[in-house]
């Protein structure tokens, strides 16, 4: 019951939290980089449940793999049930630690609105 129940959960759910926050160290800090890192995560976590359910099949798995290789990945996407809200909040999370200048960074590489009657 623990290995094969609790045991993935908890994995799951630490994933969820350190692979975004790992992926915010590496990433510039910009808007359109929280973006790339909440899909880039949702990839990795992804292939993590995929990969971690491989190994609690165990022996099966080769079997399982060989007939419907695809149940493996609805397996993974189900799994984000679990590590999809975690990995959320992690990413909403990660502005908090930023500066006033990784905004203004972001806000200079908008085009500015003209006013009127101005060329």
């Amino acid at each position: 019951m623990i290995v094969g129940l609790i045991l993935p959960l908890i994995l799951l759910a630490i994933a969820g939290w350190i692979v975004p926050a790992g992926l915010g160290r590496l990433l510039p800090r910009s808007l359109v980089s929280l973006v790339a890192n909440a899909l880039i995560s949702a990839g990795v976590l992804l292939l993590l449940a995929i990969v971690l359910f491989v190994w609690l099949y165990g022996p099966a798995a080769g079997r399982v793999w060989g007939e419907a290789p695809a149940y493996f990945l609805l397996l993974g996407v189900r799994s984000g049930l679990i590590w999809a809200p975690v990995m959320v909040l992690s990413v909403a999370n990660l502005p908090r630690g930023w500066a006033a200048a990784d905004w203004a960074a972001d806000d200079r590489m908008r085009p500015r609105k003209r006013k009127r009657g101005t060329r």
